[in-house]
C-alpha cells in the first residue's frame, strides 16, 4: 500500500536509516501490543497492560501510515511503467527476498499450528494457538503488515545508493 499526497507525489523522502529504524519500531510494537491485549497469562496487571497494548498498536499503524506514504514504499507498490530502470529492477529483487521470506514464514506457522494441534489433542504438551476471533484478527493483521511492508524493508535493508540518503 502506498500513500499519494498532493504534496509528495513521488513519496515523502526517508534516509535508509530513519526507514530501518520506522520497520524495526512497527515489527516490534505491533506484536508487544497483541501479546499484551491478548494475554495468555492471568489479568495480575488488569487495565493497565490492555490500555499499553492499545497503545502499542497504534503507535504501530501510525509508524505504518508514516511508511505508506515514504518514497520506499512508492518503489515497492509502484506499476512497472512509473519506475526507471534501477528503482525497477531493485523493487524486483526486493520482492523476491520478500516472497521468498513471506512464504518461509507462512510454511513455519502452519507446521507449528499442526504440531502445536497434536501435541495438544494427544496431551503431550500444551503449545498456544490462537483460540478466538481476537487471537485470529491479530494474527492475520500482523500479516497483512508485514506482507505490505516487507518489500519496503528489504529495500531499506537494501544495497545503499548515492541518491537514497
Amino acid at each position: 500500500m502506498f500513500y499519494r499526497s498532493a504534496r509528495h507525489p513521488f513519496g515523502r523522502a526517508v534516509s535508509r536509516r530513519s526507514a530501518r529504524a520506522l520497520v524495526i519500531a512497527l515489527y516490534i510494537l505491533y506484536p508487544l501490543g497483541c501479546v499484551l491485549r491478548l494475554r495468555p497469562f492471568s489479568d495480575a496487571f488488569g487495565g493497565a497492560a490492555d490500555i499499553a497494548g492499545l497503545l502499542l498498536i497504534a503507535a504501530a499503524l501510525l509508524v505504518f501510515a508514516v511508511l505508506a506514504g515514504s518514497s520506499l514504499q512508492r518503489q515497492a507498490q509502484e506499476p512497472e511503467d512509473k519506475l526507471d530502470e534501477r528503482e525497477s529492477a531493485e523493487r524486483n529483487r526486493a520482492a523476491y527476498w520478500s516472497y521468498s521470506a513471506f512464504a518461509g514464514l507462512v510454511v513455519a506457522g502452519a507446521t507449528y499450528m499442526m504440531i502445536a494441534t497434536d501435541l495438544v489433542e494427544s496431551g503431550k504438551a500444551t503449545l498456544w494457538t490462537p483460540q478466538t476471533g481476537d487471537h485470529w484478527n491479530a494474527v492475520v493483521g500482523g500479516l497483512v503488515l508485514l506482507g505490505m511492508t516487507l518489500p519496503a524493508a528489504v529495500l531499506a535493508w537494501g544495497k545503499e545508493t548515492a541518491d537514497m540518503e
